[in-house]
């Protein structure tokens, strides 16, 4: 009953208690929903876990059918009102299928409610995917991809949000390399059919609740993205059949409803817009601001501000890399006085200048100038002239 070397890594033991985050105790062979037998975890967020089940409603013998089932905290059960992820994804899945972005973006495939000790926990049942970018950028340590690989990711990473943006009227506030997800290569189906039941049996363990009761634990293994055993990284084969998806809609909101967000300061600081970071309104511009930091990340193999810099450091990253913000946006900033004198002046100004493009550039890469010009239309300080998804699309970036 004592925790192992890696319970540490899990959701917190302390958050199954249902009056602070109330998450389903869950274990393997579990069956949820009276026809998803869990199988192995893929991870936990804060108001959630994520697990690998199998439909024995739709499995055949020599065929196992799988699915992706989030598993809802009593707390975003009880807050759907407010955060709307089961809205979100029904909305997301029906309405426009055509589009060609729907296709990078995650689909719910069903719902139920599962009963639990302390009541009932919203369980999403979506379609299963692989590792998530930053995960594939950490096996690989961080080393640089190939240009034209970042590009192939962007083209489909800027049809999802279009999807979202202009089809949904969603605004997804939290784009980053974590929340693209890799799909499976060739037919998923027969994919996941031959994998899961050769992949290492999960490592679970029981260890005290914070009521006394014994919680089953299990190791977050996400399913990694499939690569021969020996392969040149800039061999364009390897890359060229890769497919991602824009994942967790959990906290996104429908665009003209942002003033009943639970929160003024969406995103997480390294990827912060600078109307997000003084409290000037924000919208789908955010999205793209984010999206921009994203692709930096992946096209130098290192974040754009620094990981673990403080909210009241973001205006000063931006100032540094990207320039003043425009006297109309700090105007507009309901927390200006957090970073700004009453002359407009920066309470903590740079110590120096570099612009963002210097590094890029560096790369010597022969589209550095081209991407340095696509990421300076999602960096436009006013999000008033920050580029929409569309004038993204258009880019000779996209389209060499």
């Amino acid at each position: 009953m004592q925790p192992t070397e890696w319970d540490g890594e899990e959701e917190p033991l302390k958050d199954y208690a249902p009056d602070r985050n109330g998450y389903l105790p869950v274990a393997i062979d579990d069956v949820l929903g009276t026809r998803y037998r869990i199988v192995r975890k893929l991870g936990w967020g804060t108001y959630s876990t994520v697990w690998i089940a199998q439909d024995q409603s739709q499995s055949h013998a020599d065929r196992p059918s799988y699915v992706a089932l989030k598993v809802m905290s009593r707390v975003a059960t009880d807050a759907q009102g407010r955060l709307k992820e089961l809205e979100l994804m029904r909305h997301i899945r029906d309405q426009s299928p055509q589009h060609p972005g729907h296709s990078h973006v995650v689909q719910l495939v069903d719902n139920f409610y599962q009963e639990g000790p302390h009541g009932r926990h919203l369980c999403l049942v979506m379609e299963p995917l692989l590792q998530d970018l930053r995960a594939l950028s950490l096996r690989f340590k961080h080393r640089i991809f190939p240009s034209y690989f970042i590009r192939l990711l962007a083209r489909q990473a800027v049809l999802g949000l279009q999807y979202l943006h202009e089809e949904c009227n969603i605004v997804h506030t939290d784009v980053k390399a974590s929340n693209f997800m890799m799909v499976p290569p060739g037919d998923p189906e027969a994919f996941l059919a031959m994998t899961i039941p050769r992949l290492h049996p999960p490592e679970t363990s029981i260890t005290t609740g914070p009521d006394g009761t014994p919680i089953p634990r299990v190791r977050s293994r996400p399913i990694p993205y499939p690569l021969p055993d020996f392969y040149d990284m800039h061999a364009l084969d390897i890359w060229s059949g890769i497919r991602v998806k824009i994942g967790d809609v959990g906290v996104a909101c429908f665009a003209d409803k942002v003033h009943d967000h639970f929160t003024e300061f969406i995103e997480t600081p390294p990827l912060r817009a600078p109307e997000v970071a003084i409290g000037a309104g924000w919208g789908k511009p955010a999205d793209i601001w984010s999206l921009g930091c994203t692709l930096y990340e992946l096209y130098m193999g290192r974040t754009m501000f620094g990981k673990n810099i403080r909210d009241t450091e973001v205006p000063t990253m931006h100032a540094m890399m990207l320039g003043d913000y425009p006297p109309e946006l700090i105007a507009r900033g309901k927390a200006r006085s957090d970073h700004f004198n009453p002359d407009g002046s920066m309470k903590r100004p740079p110590e120096r200048r570099i612009p963002f493009d210097k590094a890029v550039r560096e790369r010597d890469t022969p589209d550095a100038p081209l991407f340095a010009d696509f990421l300076r239309l999602t960096f436009a300080l006013d999000p008033d002239k920050r580029a929409t998804c569309r004038d993204l699309l258009r880019h000779p970036w996209l389209n060499p």
